[in-house]
């Protein structure tokens, strides 16, 4: 193989278990279990009532309240954990040829929040009530693309969505 090398640099994480690496893998190391009793909806309808939750996630240390409260849940957590991986390497200062530094960010659907949201809106309101950020609030390129911007990266921009295999 002839090709240039990728280096991974650094971590973020924001898990069932954690909201940044350090006590995602002490938790890990430890053997506890992120699943539980899922709260965020009611589960009434569902035969299944428990999952992996992110708890106690403050947004607003990553991004701006105001700015967060047109993004997607997936897109706040993208960014935290962007913003956290970058820090650990040590590159939020960094000066690098921002035309060599790229963002490749994978995830298994994306604004599954934004979409349910929109289409009750749809149904009950109709379509004049949808949000002008629906689609880029779904598309999980949102992350990648707004961490380029936020660290003024300029190499390759990727976004893969592969289900739950990303």
């Amino acid at each position: 193989m002839n090709g240039r090398r990728v280096v991974v640099t650094g971590l973020g994480l924001l898990t069932p278990v954690g909201n940044d690496v350090e006590t995602s893998w002490d938790a890990i190391k430890n053997g506890q279990s992120g699943i539980n009793p899922i709260e965020h909806f009611d589960t009434a309808d569902f035969t299944t009532r428990f999952g992996g939750s992110v708890k106690g996630f403050d947004c607003s240390q990553y991004i701006e309240k105001r700015e967060a409260r047109r993004l997607d849940a997936f897109i706040q957590y993208g960014m935290a954990a962007g913003i956290q991986a970058v820090n650990d390497a040590g590159l939020e200062d960094a000066s690098l040829n921002p035309q060599r530094v790229g963002v490749a960010v994978g995830s298994g659907i994306g604004g599954i929040n934004s979409i349910e949201e929109t289409s009750y809106l749809v149904r009950s309101k109709g379509p004049r009530k949808i949000s002008p950020f629906f689609v880029p609030g779904s598309i999980i390129n949102m992350i990648s693309g707004m961490l380029s911007i936020r660290f003024g990266y300029q190499g390759p921009n990727i976004a893969i969505t592969t289900a739950c295999t990303t």
